[in-house]
């Protein structure tokens, strides 16, 4: 059995809870972590629940975030929760369009994430945590800040993403390319679907994550559409 444990916008007086758009994003993040778990096919345990390579294991988590900026799909259940009325069609294409706002900045963030995890993990016996925040600090552009200790609240790299977190950009990466032939050949394609789900979903760990991705896509895996998602292409 597989649960979601998150933290969403409660209920209050006499409205529902009423979740903010990241917060349906995470939700849908997290759901395709549930259909990884939850549609293995894979013989044995060790192969199957998600437990592929960790710099692929977002992928199938992240590929789902794309159907929550969808017209199609928000307007099938999106509505207001006293009239009834679909959420705006301009409204979504407003939020589409300041959707990578600060794109460069964001995915810089990550970097640094993922160079900090690496540099705690080269093998020191005692790592100099301090330098490592300073160094990791350099491609994102930006003035080191003084006084903080962001290590002390970022938990993944003694989590089980230890020396992986970069996985989140190349999963990303890997993900943005598979929706693209949902993209090419329907949105909401039950005949794509099925395909991801027998290709990708159902195999989990028991093929290299590499030949998942050509089983689905025909090819190896590019970056072109994540670069072409985030105009750098």
């Amino acid at each position: 059995m597989s649960t979601i444990l998150a933290n969403f916008t409660p209920p209050g007086g006499d409205r529902p809870s009423l979740i903010q758009h990241n917060e349906l994003e995470t939700l849908f993040h997290e759901f395709g972590h549930i259909l990884h778990q939850a549609l293995t096919r894979a013989e044995y345990h060790r192969t199957s629940g998600g437990e592929t390579e960790v710099d692929f294991v977002e992928a199938p988590s992240q590929i789902m975030e794309h159907w929550t900026w969808d017209p199609v799909v928000l307007g099938r259940f999106a509505r207001h929760y006293r009239t009834g009325e679909p959420i705006p069609a301009d409204l979504v294409e407003r939020m589409v369009a300041a959707r990578r706002l600060n794109i460069g900045l964001k995915t810089l963030v990550q970097v640094f994430y993922g160079q900090v995890d690496l540099s705690i993990h080269d093998g020191r016996a005692e790592p100099d945590l301090d330098e490592a925040l300073r160094n990791a600090y350099t491609p994102v552009g930006l003035p080191y800040p003084e006084g903080t200790f962001l290590l002390s609240g970022f938990g993944h790299p003694m989590g089980g993403y230890d020396a992986g977190y970069y996985g989140y950009l190349w999963a990303e990466v890997i993900g943005d390319d598979l929706f693209g032939r949902f993209t090419a050949e329907g949105v909401t394609s039950p005949e794509v679907g099925a395909a991801y789900r027998r290709s990708i979903l159902e195999p989990n760990g028991s093929q290299p994550a590499s030949e998942l991705v050509r089983a689905f896509l025909g090819r190896d895996s590019t970056p072109d559409a994540w670069l072409r998602l985030r105009g750098m292409a």
